[in-house]
């Protein structure tokens, strides 16, 4: 098959159970035989952390994501696949195939825009400028989004927008709508390019979900749109309706997903704006679910509970897979909670479903296990080893000794 002209080499790339980045080159020339025959690995590294017995597999290329990504080098997306060819379930982008296969008509028409934040800083990890929300100062900083925003459009992912952020350094960069593969392969992208062209300026990107105390969380917004769920005035349908109640049904199974590391934790309940409860609304900006009918046509149902450093592949997944569980029995969404959490007391209310999000990653991880629906839609192999290796990450954790100890109990009697 045909390359673009000038490419000498090409990266396939594929992401781990954490959505951690990884990739093989081979010569330009090998390309077609690794899209006819796959390019064999050593399969327990999807594993990630978590990776055990080494295993021989195939990454199996897709045609449809190459791009020349500069130079002589080009970049396309691949499945994990067994050596006989066949998908493995335990790769991500199989999951998010396979789930999207299994949701039908709730996957037809499907597609969602992302909002991507991130922080850049410094080569001693500071923030980069002390600008403030959608501040229209000229730097480094946003000429270096716009850069990474441009290599994104050439690869066929639109951007909608990019602008500054809340936080000093914090910038936002949106995706257009895309299907729910495309989404998550253009995440994967986005997030490649970004730490490239800060890298290139001496920066770094970081997608911590809080790398800051008293600074702004990063999020990953998605905004789902559909006919099946959205109307044309921006109204939930039936099925919408069930599909949002599917999803907070699911918020805390979904948490370990959405929410995937230690750090999320430090995001989720710390602010204003940052969902720490099982609720949704129109226009309140801590609401796990927003559903901005507002905007008529252009309406979407965004889902605000995940961070930076979720796996894309799994994240869209289980939005489908709750979302499909909703409407399939018929999940009855209750009312929206548009008024302050502040002083709100659950006790008064029989009306509004009021569930607090997992306050920590084992909290997280205890509720995907509990969550049947959740876990029967993946492969076993794909949850035993994401649970596991972000299990061990907790017992680590545990036995760190950080700043904040020091500085409160060094000096107590």
């Amino acid at each position: 098959m045909s390359l673009p002209d000038g490419v000498r080499w090409v990266s396939l790339t594929f992401v781990d159970v954490f959505g951690l980045g990884h990739a093989v080159t081979v010569p330009a020339d090998r390309f077609a035989l690794a899209v006819e025959q796959g390019e064999p690995i050593d399969g327990s590294v999807v594993e990630g952390r978590a990776r055990q017995l080494e295993t021989d597999m195939l990454l199996l290329p897709d045609p449809s994501t190459v791009c020349h990504t500069g130079g002589g080098l080009a970049r396309a997306v691949c499945n994990v696949v067994s050596l006989d060819g066949s998908p493995w379930a335990a790769d991500p982008r199989t999951t998010l195939q396979e789930v999207e296969r299994e949701a039908g008509d709730v996957a037809d028409g499907w597609a969602a825009s992302a909002e991507l934040e991130l922080y850049l800083v410094d080569a001693d990890g500071r923030p980069i400028d002390r600008g403030g929300y959608f501040d229209e100062a000229e730097g480094l900083g946003i000429t270096v989004v716009r850069e990474a925003a441009a290599r994104l459009a050439g690869c066929g992912v639109e951007v909608a927008a990019c602008h500054l952020e809340v936080g000093p350094g914090q910038y936002e960069i949106d995706l257009a709508p895309l299907p729910a593969l495309a989404l998550a392969d253009g995440l994967v992208l986005a997030k490649r390019l970004l730490r490239e062209v800060a890298a290139e300026s001496g920066l770094r990107a970081t997608f911590m979900a809080r790398p800051f105390n008293g600074e702004a969380g990063s999020g990953l917004h998605l905004h789902q749109r559909s006919a099946l769920l959205v109307d044309a005035d921006g109204k939930l349908t039936a099925a919408g309706g069930a599909y949002v109640a599917g999803q907070l049904t699911h918020a805390r199974g979904l948490s370990a997903l959405a929410a995937p590391n230690i750090n999320s934790y430090k995001r989720l309940h710390s602010g204003p704006e940052a969902p720490g409860t099982v609720v949704w609304a129109h226009a309140h900006r801590a609401a796990l679910v927003r559903v901005s009918s507002y905007l008529g046509e252009n309406a979407s149902i965004e889902y605000r509970g995940a961070d930076p450093s979720a796996n894309p592949y799994l994240l869209v997944a289980g939005l489908l897979v709750a979302g499909r569980h909703g409407i399939d029995d018929e999940l009855e969404l209750p009312p929206p909670l548009e008024e302050d959490l502040e002083g709100f007391d659950p006790a008064a209310t029989d009306s509004i479903r009021f569930e607090p999000l997992p306050r920590s990653l084992e909290e997280a991880l205890d509720a995907l296990m509990a969550d049947d629906v959740l876990v029967d839609a993946f492969d076993h192999q794909l949850v035993s080893r994401l649970v596991d290796g972000r299990r061990a990450e907790t017992e680590e954790y545990r036995g760190i000794v950080t700043g904040w100890e020091r500085d409160r109990y060094l000096d107590e009697p």
